[in-house]
Protein backbone atom coordinates (compact mmCIF):
# COMPACT_ATOMS: atom_id res chain seq x y z
CA UNK A 1 0.00 0.00 0.00
CA UNK A 2 1.35 3.41 -0.98
CA UNK A 3 0.37 5.03 2.32
CA UNK A 4 2.29 2.50 4.41
CA UNK A 5 5.41 2.86 2.27
CA UNK A 6 5.26 6.67 2.45
CA UNK A 7 4.59 6.55 6.20
CA UNK A 8 7.67 4.39 6.88
CA UNK A 9 9.75 6.70 4.67
CA UNK A 10 8.51 9.75 6.55
CA UNK A 11 9.03 8.31 10.03
CA UNK A 12 12.51 7.00 9.24
CA UNK A 13 13.51 10.43 7.92
CA UNK A 14 13.14 11.86 11.44
CA UNK A 15 15.82 9.52 12.74
CA UNK A 16 18.16 10.77 10.03
CA UNK A 17 17.78 14.41 11.09
CA UNK A 18 20.05 16.14 13.60
CA UNK A 19 17.28 18.57 14.55
CA UNK A 20 14.98 15.68 15.47
CA UNK A 21 17.57 14.23 17.86
CA UNK A 22 18.16 17.65 19.40
CA UNK A 23 14.42 18.06 19.98
CA UNK A 24 14.18 14.52 21.39
CA UNK A 25 17.11 15.01 23.77
CA UNK A 26 15.97 18.50 24.82
CA UNK A 27 12.42 17.32 25.49
CA UNK A 28 13.58 14.32 27.52
CA UNK A 29 15.97 16.49 29.54
CA UNK A 30 13.34 19.15 30.25
CA UNK A 31 10.70 16.58 31.21
CA UNK A 32 13.10 14.77 33.54
CA UNK A 33 14.27 17.96 35.24
CA UNK A 34 10.71 19.17 35.78
CA UNK A 35 9.67 15.80 37.23
CA UNK A 36 12.63 15.81 39.63
CA UNK A 37 11.93 19.41 40.68
CA UNK A 38 8.24 18.76 41.27
CA UNK A 39 8.94 15.54 43.17
CA UNK A 40 11.40 17.31 45.48
CA UNK A 41 8.95 20.17 46.01
CA UNK A 42 6.09 17.85 46.96
CA UNK A 43 8.33 15.80 49.28
CA UNK A 44 9.88 18.81 51.04
CA UNK A 45 6.70 20.85 51.37
CA UNK A 46 4.44 17.86 52.03
CA UNK A 47 2.19 19.19 49.29
CA UNK A 48 -0.96 17.09 48.92
CA UNK A 49 -3.31 19.21 46.81
CA UNK A 50 -2.03 17.84 43.49
CA UNK A 51 0.21 15.02 42.31
CA UNK A 52 3.40 15.41 40.28
CA UNK A 53 1.46 14.14 37.27
CA UNK A 54 -1.27 16.78 37.64
CA UNK A 55 1.13 19.68 38.18
CA UNK A 56 3.36 18.71 35.26
CA UNK A 57 0.60 18.77 32.66
CA UNK A 58 -0.62 22.20 33.74
CA UNK A 59 2.70 23.99 34.36
CA UNK A 60 4.37 26.53 32.08
CA UNK A 61 7.17 24.18 30.97
CA UNK A 62 4.61 21.77 29.56
CA UNK A 63 3.05 24.47 27.41
CA UNK A 64 6.46 25.69 26.23
CA UNK A 65 7.47 22.18 25.18
CA UNK A 66 4.16 21.66 23.39
CA UNK A 67 4.43 24.94 21.48
CA UNK A 68 8.07 24.45 20.48
CA UNK A 69 8.09 20.75 19.59
CA UNK A 70 5.49 20.78 16.83
CA UNK A 71 6.92 23.63 14.69
CA UNK A 72 10.40 22.08 14.88
CA UNK A 73 9.33 18.60 13.81
CA UNK A 74 6.86 19.68 11.11
CA UNK A 75 8.70 22.58 9.48
CA UNK A 76 10.51 20.22 7.09
CA UNK A 77 7.54 18.00 6.17
CA UNK A 78 6.79 19.60 2.80
CA UNK A 79 9.23 22.52 2.83
CA UNK A 80 12.23 20.24 2.50
CA UNK A 81 10.57 18.36 -0.36
CA UNK A 82 10.04 21.66 -2.17
CA UNK A 83 13.60 22.81 -1.50
CA UNK A 84 15.22 19.56 -2.68
CA UNK A 85 12.83 19.12 -5.60
CA UNK A 86 11.75 15.65 -4.46
CA UNK A 87 8.13 16.79 -4.30
CA UNK A 88 8.03 16.51 -8.09
CA UNK A 89 8.85 12.82 -7.83
CA UNK A 90 6.04 12.33 -5.30
CA UNK A 91 3.49 14.25 -7.32
CA UNK A 92 4.28 12.33 -10.50
CA UNK A 93 4.25 8.94 -8.73
CA UNK A 94 1.08 6.79 -8.80
CA UNK A 95 -0.02 7.97 -5.34
CA UNK A 96 -2.91 10.18 -4.36
CA UNK A 97 -2.57 13.50 -2.57
CA UNK A 98 -4.39 12.29 0.52
CA UNK A 99 -1.91 9.40 0.84
CA UNK A 100 0.99 11.86 0.78
CA UNK A 101 -0.64 14.21 3.28
CA UNK A 102 -1.73 11.44 5.68
CA UNK A 103 1.63 9.68 5.57
CA UNK A 104 3.42 12.90 6.47
CA UNK A 105 0.83 13.73 9.12
CA UNK A 106 0.99 10.34 10.85
CA UNK A 107 4.78 10.24 10.54
CA UNK A 108 5.06 13.59 12.33
CA UNK A 109 2.39 12.62 14.88
CA UNK A 110 4.19 9.36 15.67
CA UNK A 111 7.43 11.20 16.31
CA UNK A 112 5.57 13.79 18.41
CA UNK A 113 4.21 11.01 20.63
CA UNK A 114 7.69 9.48 20.90
CA UNK A 115 8.83 12.82 22.35
CA UNK A 116 6.46 12.27 25.28
CA UNK A 117 7.56 8.72 26.11
CA UNK A 118 10.06 10.02 28.73
CA UNK A 119 7.07 11.18 30.77
CA UNK A 120 5.90 7.57 30.95
CA UNK A 121 9.36 6.44 32.05
CA UNK A 122 9.50 9.22 34.66
CA UNK A 123 6.13 8.14 36.03
CA UNK A 124 7.24 4.50 36.17
CA UNK A 125 10.43 5.53 38.03
CA UNK A 126 8.33 7.57 40.45
CA UNK A 127 6.24 4.49 41.25
CA UNK A 128 9.28 2.21 41.63
CA UNK A 129 11.49 4.43 43.78
CA UNK A 130 9.00 6.40 45.89
CA UNK A 131 8.33 5.23 49.42
CA UNK A 132 5.41 5.00 49.68
CA UNK A 133 4.57 5.09 45.95
CA UNK A 134 1.90 7.63 44.93
CA UNK A 135 -1.56 6.25 44.19
CA UNK A 136 -2.19 5.24 40.59
CA UNK A 137 -5.20 6.73 38.80
CA UNK A 138 -5.65 4.99 35.47
CA UNK A 139 -8.53 7.32 34.68
CA UNK A 140 -6.24 10.36 34.91
CA UNK A 141 -3.55 8.66 32.85
CA UNK A 142 -6.01 7.60 30.18
CA UNK A 143 -7.77 10.95 29.76
CA UNK A 144 -4.45 12.83 29.76
CA UNK A 145 -2.92 10.50 27.17
CA UNK A 146 -6.01 10.84 24.98
CA UNK A 147 -5.85 14.64 25.24
CA UNK A 148 -2.17 14.69 24.28
CA UNK A 149 -2.93 12.57 21.21
CA UNK A 150 -5.86 14.78 20.19
CA UNK A 151 -4.07 18.09 20.77
CA UNK A 152 -0.91 16.73 19.16
CA UNK A 153 -2.88 15.63 16.09
CA UNK A 154 -4.45 19.07 15.71
CA UNK A 155 -1.17 20.93 16.17
CA UNK A 156 0.73 18.57 13.85
CA UNK A 157 -1.95 19.10 11.19
CA UNK A 158 -1.32 22.85 11.52
CA UNK A 159 2.40 22.21 11.06
CA UNK A 160 1.80 20.09 7.97
CA UNK A 161 -0.47 22.83 6.60
CA UNK A 162 2.06 25.64 7.10
CA UNK A 163 4.81 23.47 5.63
CA UNK A 164 2.90 23.02 2.37
CA UNK A 165 2.68 26.79 1.99
CA UNK A 166 6.38 27.59 1.69
CA UNK A 167 9.80 26.27 0.73
CA UNK A 168 11.38 28.03 3.72
CA UNK A 169 11.46 25.85 6.83
CA UNK A 170 11.93 28.82 9.18
CA UNK A 171 8.86 30.57 7.79
CA UNK A 172 6.92 27.32 8.11
CA UNK A 173 7.95 26.96 11.77
CA UNK A 174 7.08 30.59 12.57
CA UNK A 175 3.66 30.30 10.91
CA UNK A 176 2.98 27.06 12.77
CA UNK A 177 3.96 28.60 16.11
CA UNK A 178 1.74 31.62 15.40
CA UNK A 179 -1.29 29.43 14.66
CA UNK A 180 -0.68 27.27 17.73
CA UNK A 181 -0.31 30.31 19.97
CA UNK A 182 -3.46 31.83 18.46
CA UNK A 183 -5.48 28.75 19.46
CA UNK A 184 -4.01 28.97 22.97
CA UNK A 185 -4.61 32.73 23.18
CA UNK A 186 -8.35 32.20 22.73
CA UNK A 187 -8.46 30.39 26.08
CA UNK A 188 -6.94 33.41 27.83
CA UNK A 189 -9.88 35.58 26.78
CA UNK A 190 -12.03 33.84 29.38
CA UNK A 191 -10.62 36.15 32.06
CA UNK A 192 -11.80 39.27 30.27
CA UNK A 193 -14.61 41.12 31.93
CA UNK A 194 -18.12 41.63 30.55
CA UNK A 195 -18.26 38.48 28.44
CA UNK A 196 -21.70 37.04 27.77
CA UNK A 197 -22.61 33.43 28.54
CA UNK A 198 -22.50 32.36 24.89
CA UNK A 199 -18.95 33.67 24.41
CA UNK A 200 -17.80 32.03 27.63
CA UNK A 201 -19.25 28.68 26.59
CA UNK A 202 -17.59 28.92 23.17
CA UNK A 203 -14.22 29.76 24.75
CA UNK A 204 -14.64 26.85 27.15
CA UNK A 205 -15.35 24.53 24.21
CA UNK A 206 -12.03 25.35 22.48
CA UNK A 207 -9.91 26.07 25.57
CA UNK A 208 -6.75 23.98 25.71
CA UNK A 209 -6.28 24.99 29.35
CA UNK A 210 -9.66 23.59 30.34
CA UNK A 211 -9.19 20.44 28.28
CA UNK A 212 -5.96 19.53 30.06
CA UNK A 213 -7.32 20.75 33.39
CA UNK A 214 -10.19 18.27 33.12
CA UNK A 215 -7.97 15.51 31.71
CA UNK A 216 -5.50 15.50 34.61
CA UNK A 217 -8.46 15.14 36.97
CA UNK A 218 -9.66 12.09 35.07
CA UNK A 219 -12.80 13.81 33.75
CA UNK A 220 -13.90 12.40 30.39
CA UNK A 221 -15.60 14.82 28.01
CA UNK A 222 -16.60 14.04 24.42
CA UNK A 223 -16.61 17.71 23.34
CA UNK A 224 -12.82 18.05 23.00
CA UNK A 225 -12.78 14.82 20.98
CA UNK A 226 -15.29 16.23 18.52
CA UNK A 227 -13.48 19.57 18.38
CA UNK A 228 -9.96 18.24 17.79
CA UNK A 229 -10.94 15.47 15.40
CA UNK A 230 -13.07 17.79 13.26
CA UNK A 231 -10.46 20.57 13.24
CA UNK A 232 -7.66 18.14 12.39
CA UNK A 233 -9.68 16.66 9.54
CA UNK A 234 -10.51 20.14 8.21
CA UNK A 235 -6.89 21.32 8.25
CA UNK A 236 -5.69 18.13 6.55
CA UNK A 237 -8.40 18.49 3.90
CA UNK A 238 -7.26 22.04 3.16
CA UNK A 239 -3.66 20.80 2.95
CA UNK A 240 -4.69 18.07 0.52
CA UNK A 241 -6.47 20.60 -1.69
CA UNK A 242 -3.39 22.86 -1.74
CA UNK A 243 -1.19 19.90 -2.71
CA UNK A 244 -3.70 18.95 -5.41
CA UNK A 245 -3.50 22.48 -6.76
CA UNK A 246 0.29 22.25 -6.94
CA UNK A 247 0.01 18.95 -8.83
CA UNK A 248 -2.45 20.44 -11.36
CA UNK A 249 -0.23 23.47 -11.89
CA UNK A 250 2.77 21.19 -12.44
Amino acid sequence: MAFWTLYKRELSSYFQSVVAYIVLFGSALAQGMVFITLTNFIAQQNYKDQSVFQIFFTCAIFWILLFVQVPLITMRVFSEEFKLGTIEMLLTAPVREWEIVLSKFFGALTFFLILWLPVVLDQVALQLFSNPPPPVSWGQYGTTALTIVLVGAFYVSLGVFTSVLTKNQIISAVLCFALIFATFFVALQKWQQHLDAFTLSWISYVSLLEHFGHAVQGLFDTRPIVYYVSMTAFVLLVTQRILLGRRLKG
